[in-house]
């Protein structure tokens, strides 16, 4: 099983590019689905086990409701802890270091904990599939967490949180001009943390977003990951058939 993660500033079509891939990879799921096929074949609470059996997509809202208070999800939580202590202990470092400079911490770290619990499970049930793509994985929850404000007295805390997290065999980092990110938020609209502040600062926070992005790359890159470059502005299909093309290799 290969564990894939995206890497990328907000509008550079992280998230459809995943999908798109996912339709193209075979036996490839997202992390949502993972969890969902981990708790089907191997989960504990019983409750949670038997809405896996009969729920087909991880989006069904009962699904979601189950899982989010299932004795499976924590538990995973307390194994990925106990396997990654580190991870949690920068996170908390990170936020504290930041709290005068940054905003909605809390949203941070509860998508923080999700997430380890989610990869906690599905790497658990190494038989659920070949490829588990993650949109929004580690590497690239350093953006959610030292995106709003970044200086660069922050790159330690940063690198420190890279060093602790379990690495994917694969970062796809995907390039886009800022300018075309910005019309695609500008369009779609901004994550909540964001949608709030004018456009000025919503401009400032995406600079600070590239710099976030490209701290990042340069740290992996001295830890040997291995990185995929892709062109976030070429049509998507192309874009994911050349990946599936570069991952097979």
């Amino acid at each position: 099983m290969q564990h894939v993660e995206f890497l990328g500033t907000p509008g550079s079509a992280k998230s459809t590019i995943a999908t798109e891939l996912i339709n193209l990879l075979p036996n490839a799921v997202d992390l949502e689905e993972a969890t969902l096929l981990a708790v089907r074949r191997s989960g504990h609470d019983g409750l949670a086990r038997l809405v896996a059996q009969t729920t087909r997509k991880a989006e069904n809202p009962v699904w979601k409701w189950t899982y989010a208070r299932s004795t499976d999800r924590f538990s995973a939580l307390t194994r990925f802890i106990h396997e990654h202590p580190e991870v949690i202990q920068r996170v908390t470092e990170a936020q504290q270091h930041r709290s005068a400079r940054d905003r909605s911490q809390g949203l941070v770290l509860d998508w923080l904990l999700n997430l380890m619990a989610r990869y906690q499970l599905a790497v658990e049930d190494p038989g659920a599939a070949s490829h588990i793509v993650i949109d929004e994985g580690f590497c690239q929850r350093a953006v959610a967490l030292f995106a709003h404000g970044f200086e660069e007295r922050d790159t330690s805390h940063l690198n420190d949180y890279l060093d602790a997290i379990p690495l994917p065999d694969v970062v796809i980092v995907i390039d886009t001009p800022l300018e075309v990110c910005e019309t695609r938020l500008e369009k779609k609209g901004w994550s909540k943390r964001v949608a709030e502040l004018d456009r000025a600062q919503r401009h400032e926070f995406l600079l600070s977003t590239a710099d976030v992005v490209d701290t990042v790359i340069d740290h992996l890159e001295t830890t040997g990951a291995r990185l995929v470059r892709i062109d976030g502005t070429r049509p998507t299909l192309e874009t994911a058939r050349t990946l599936v093309e570069r991952l097979s290799r």
